[in-house]
């Protein structure tokens, strides 16, 4: 990953090919210790999961998607769960025959680049579990 420093909370960030999009944004906040943030992106994937939440079993639907996909739009937000780090990404995403697909990301490995803009927060924003949803909440 390149990473570009333009302010103290600003960062432009370089993806390289073959990186996976989720491990790569955990180091770059670990290297720099952010914990909370806000990040969009465009660039392209070799292979990504894309899931869609499921009301009636309260978890995620997932697909996999082995193909070349170009990143329409990458937006996402860096947050503490249980203490963690955690990333929560969704994607719109286009095949060669322009048709689109968008939903939550779970994995997606760049090729060949992905470029984001990074916003890093202060504070630190918490998750909390809901139990109505099954799900950690902002």
């Amino acid at each position: 990953m390149i990473i570009e420093k333009l302010n103290q909370n600003q960062f432009l960030l370089r993806i390289e090919p073959n990186e996976e999009l989720f491990s790569s944004l955990l180091n770059f906040a670990k290297k720099y210790k952010i914990k909370s943030g806000f990040f969009y992106g465009i660039g392209a994937s070799k292979k990504c999961s894309i899931e869609r939440y499921n009301e009636k079993k309260k978890d995620y639907d997932c697909f996999e998607v082995k193909k070349q996909m170009e990143i329409g739009g990458l937006i996402g937000n860096l947050t503490l769960k249980e203490n963690h780090l955690y990333l929560h990404i969704h994607a719109t995403l286009g095949d060669k025959n322009l048709k689109a697909i968008s939903g939550h990301l779970k994995e997606l490995i760049v090729f060949p680049t992905c470029e984001i803009m990074f916003f890093a927060f202060k504070q630190s924003i918490k998750r909390e579990f809901n139990e109505l949803t099954n799900l950690f909440l902002i």
